[in-house]
């Protein structure tokens, strides 16, 4: 009940429909409450149909729902374990370049594999399972032809047995590329293995490498007031008349109350 409801000491109920469409087209479906979380996109149109009454104000609420890239996995490492995770590899090119390097947070280093090796696994274990929907890779500076060619994304709770999460093939790097890779669905395992079976740059005398590798956690959802530009709102008699102005997909909570 609104502030003008208390005042006045009554309860007035609205019959509302929201649809959406444009009013040009054959009618929209109809979707009857006065709360409604719909996705809409540039130039579509919500109605707010209502019994027509002047002598109460309408007051519409937006609020936008944004879906965000969720938080990183792993912390920066400064060695090979930390209370998050650890991480470890087929073979290392020296002390250096260890497979905590491709996880330190710096892309100006890298982890290598052993010498003139074109093939070679990099892993990350959580004490206990992690889910993740994405992950990331980059290239080293320089060489960074020197990434991955060929690769699987591999998952397993035992260290024993493996599901295969995502398979990548040809791909080449420039200098300090970083590529983001999305899993077909979420997907929670405590180990995470990048299987590498071939090089871009085989001729190199280290030619596998990897400047940091990250896995992402589910999104997060954050919810925005937008801005009056993104929306046109008419009042009408008996309805009122929300536009799309803004030129990306959002999904748009409208609230009508006295």
């Amino acid at each position: 009940m609104s502030t003008l409801d208390t005042r006045l000491g009554t309860v007035r109920d609205w019959i509302t429909q929201l649809r959406l469409g444009n009013p040009t087209t054959p009618a929209p479906a109809v979707l009857p409450g006065s709360r409604q979380t719909l996705d809409m996109g540039p130039g579509e149109i919500l109605e707010i149909v209502h019994a027509s009454d002047p002598d109460y104000q309408r007051l519409i609420s937006l609020a936008e729902q944004v879906f965000e890239p969720g938080a990183s996995l792993i912390p920066a490492m400064t060695g090979e374990s930390s209370p998050l995770c650890s991480v470890s590899s087929s073979s290392s090119y020296s002390q250096a370049d260890g497979p905590w390097r491709a996880a330190d947070g710096t892309p100006t280093t890298h982890w290598s594999v052993g010498s003139s090796l074109t093939h070679g696994w990099w892993r990350c274990v959580f004490p206990a399972s992690k889910t993740a929907v994405g992950y990331a890779i980059t290239a080293r500076n320089p060489y960074g032809d020197s990434g991955p060619k060929d690769w699987t994304l591999r998952g397993s709770n035992d260290g024993v047995n493996w599901t295969v999460l995502d398979a990548q093939s040809g791909v080449i790097w420039s200098n300090s590329q970083r590529r983001e890779f999305s899993l077909a669905q979420p997907a929670s395992f405590t180990w995470w293995e990048i299987n590498i079976t071939a090089s871009a740059r085989p001729d190199y005398a280290a030619p596998l490498a990897l400047a940091e590798v990250q896995f992402y956690a589910p999104a997060t959802q954050r919810i925005l007031v937008p801005a009056s530009t993104d929306y046109q709102i008419e009042y009408l008699a008996d309805r009122t008349r929300i536009k799309r102005l803004a030129a990306e997909r959002r999904l748009l909570t409208a609230t009508v109350r006295l």
